[in-house]
């Protein structure tokens, strides 16, 4: 159970300086403050941090609702962790297989479109040698000779 004291303001039950009745100078104005860094009222310097105001408040949340929200939050932060193993265990499995399998079939057909271009290259010049000498045969002179003149 929490009790409740009170606790006197030492600034309000202390003589505060002011005019003096006999000293009416009406002329005097103290622009000096007659307060100190020492005077401060704790308020405006706290000397407790953020992290214990908010630990002190777990004293306003029933224990029952405190249990239920560190059982939920513990749920799902454990829910979290095992989707984030699976999804990277998963992701792990297939750029491997992936890569297993995708390279050799890129490699063989990069291979394959090589071999057809040199068969396009090889019918091109079949095609230019046939238009440069109509009637000659594709490796040599006309005669079948093979390249070589006999003289």
């Amino acid at each position: 159970m929490v009790q409740l004291e009170e606790v006197e303001d030492q600034d309000l039950v202390r003589e505060q300086p002011g005019p003096y009745e006999e000293d009416e100078d009406d002329d005097y104005t103290d622009t000096d403050s007659s307060l100190s860094d020492d005077d401060l009222p704790s308020t405006l310097a706290p000397s407790e941090t953020a992290l214990d105001r908010i630990y002190a408040l777990k004293d306003i949340i029933p224990p029952s609702t405190r249990r239920s929200i560190a059982t939920t939050s513990s749920n799902v932060f454990s829910a979290l962790k095992s989707t984030a193993l699976f999804g990277g265990k998963s992701l792990y499995v297939l750029s491997t297989g992936g890569l297993m399998v995708l390279v050799p079939y890129m490699m063989a057909m990069i291979e394959e479109q090589q071999i057809v271009e040199m068969e396009r290259e090889q019918k091109a010049r079949e095609m230019g040698s046939e238009i440069m000498s109509p009637g000659a045969q594709a490796g040599g002179l006309p005669g079948g000779q093979g390249g070589k003149a006999s003289l």
